[in-house]
């Protein structure tokens, strides 16, 4: 074995198994949050919880191909160079896993972006955004199947520049636009109210830091396609994308309670008694009467978009003309 194809199998197994380890770590997060997403939201609705029950099996079979691939090369191979070289299925199987995750969990945002954003501008934000997550999942979806389809992993290098580099370039556009869609949709949701404000401007820096779990991550593995193309160390962020992408999704479920309670705790805030929710996409929000059906109050605001990006429907607004079609 040349020095130049030992270096590359180090690097390459090195960022797998450091890369295996952090994304174990966010399995067990994973199923940390799941659980805690049934204990306090047991009322949720059903398709929501579909999603998190799904989004959990997939990333627990992402957890048991990652296991597959550790125990096949660092102990049935470990001393066989040839062994090491050869391709195994537990990896495009795995690759399978994180599209599906990543699909998932951006369409859900981008629903939320098409749902709430102003009629004349959900279109502009939802078809770029619908464009960029389906390059992510073409080019996913291209590049496993190369994997599939090459028995050796040096001869997976000759698709790096052609199928893995624009799967990450497009999975860091999608993330970043639909970061900046959220943050566009939850600024025009700004009001004259101390209390709505402060809880949307909570809600734009969820949106942010998600961007920067996912993007960033996406990021690293940009470079290391552009300046080491020839060894395969991408393979290490390509393992925690599964666990990244749900993670954020149940951290946006799981913190609407926490921001919801925080927020009327605010001793600062301006009391009043409700808000007509026909104003609440023009971004004026106006005091009104006693409370009556159609209208939202402070303590239910956050709970008329989607958790850490928008607010959840609460019951008692079901019935407002604007907001019968229901995405949460």
């Amino acid at each position: 074995m040349s020095d130049a194809l030992l270096q590359s199998f180090q690097e390459t197994f090195g960022a797998a198994l450091i890369g295996g380890l952090l994304a174990m770590g966010l399995y067990g997060l994973t199923t940390s949050q799941t659980y805690f997403y049934f204990v306090e939201y047991p009322n949720d609705k059903i398709w929501r919880k579909t999603l998190v029950c799904t989004l959990w099996v997939l990333n627990t079979i992402h957890s048991a191909f990652m296991i597959h691939m550790a125990y096949h090369y660092l102990i049935l191979k470990a001393f066989n160079p040839f062994g090491l070289s050869q391709n195994i299925w537990s990896l495009p199987a795995s690759m399978i896993v994180h599209i599906l995750t990543a699909f998932l969990v951006m369409i859900y945002f981008l629903s939320i972006i098409f749902q709430f954003g102003k009629p004349k501008l959900r279109w502009w934000l939802a078809v770029p955004n619908l464009i960029s997550v389906l390059l992510h999942v073409g080019f996913g979806i291209e590049s496993t199947i190369h994997v599939f389809q090459t028995p050796s992993l040096v001869h997976l290098t000759a698709f790096t520049k052609m199928s893995f580099l624009p799967m990450a370039a497009a999975q860091v556009g999608a993330d970043i636009l639909l970061a900046l869609s959220l943050c566009f949709v939850l600024h025009n949701h700004r009001t004259t109210f101390r209390r709505t404000n402060s809880i949307v401007d909570t809600l734009i820096v969820y949106a942010i830091n998600r961007c920067l779990l996912t993007a960033g991550t996406a990021v690293v593995s940009l470079l290391m396609i552009t300046l080491k193309p020839e060894s395969m160390m991408y393979i290490g962020p390509e393992l925690l994308f599964a666990g990244l992408y749900t993670n954020a999704l149940l951290a946006t479920l799981n913190s609407r309670r926490r921001i919801r309670d925080g927020s009327s705790k605010d001793p600062d805030t301006t009391d009043f008694s409700s808000v007509h929710l026909s104003n609440v996409r023009s971004g004026t929000l106006t005091a009104s009467e006693p409370h009556d059906h159609g209208i939202l109050t402070p303590h239910k605001l956050y709970d008329a978009h989607p958790a850490s990006e928008l607010m959840i429907y609460d019951s008692s607004i079901q019935s407002v003309d604007d907001l019968k079609q229901e995405v949460v």
